[in-house]
């Protein structure tokens, strides 16, 4: 039996802004879009893998539920008027206050200075591409292209 680490529910689904893994390709902890299998119950279904994808840089990847990684640590919401406390890793680069949604930074951050740019170089390379897709798209229809863009060389 696969022991699932703890982690929010919704409506009585799982919250996955509270599901963080770490993304094979860069190594950032942080939650991540994820598609699952549900068991019958409803809940993540621990012989099944999690599709994910990576806040930072929009790298796609499988992991097993036992990637979840433990809550041992916590976190304050900055956001004025919120203040909520909650767990989160203490390896996460980036964690989201489930009461008001907001993205921060995380333990692993906030103590680690040379994270920051790292994620900074991550997240820049990730933008490049998406740029270089949609300038790709602006020249196959220079017209529609026209309309999306008011400076080309962005």
């Amino acid at each position: 039996m696969i022991n699932v680490p703890a982690y929010d529910r919704v409506d009585g689904r799982p919250d996955f802004d509270t599901v963080y893994t770490r993304c094979p390709r860069c190594g950032v902890v942080a939650t991540g879009g994820a598609t699952y299998q549900p068991a019958p119950d409803g809940d993540i279904d621990p012989s099944r893998d999690l599709e994910l994808t990576c806040q930072l840089a929009g790298h796609r990847y499988t992991a097993p539920v036992a990637a979840i990684l433990p809550r041992d640590a916590t976190s304050t919401c900055r956001r004025p008027g919120c203040g909520h406390t909650y767990p989160v890793p203490a390896g996460a680069d980036e964690v989201v206050c489930p009461a008001c949604r907001l993205h921060q930074d995380g333990p692993a951050r906030t103590t680690n200075p040379g994270r920051r740019e790292h994620h900074r170089q991550i997240y820049g390379a990730y933008m490049d591409g998406v740029r270089a897709q949609l300038r790709t798209l602006r020249d196959r229809d220079p017209g529609r292209g026209a309309r999306l863009f008011s400076d080309p060389d962005r």
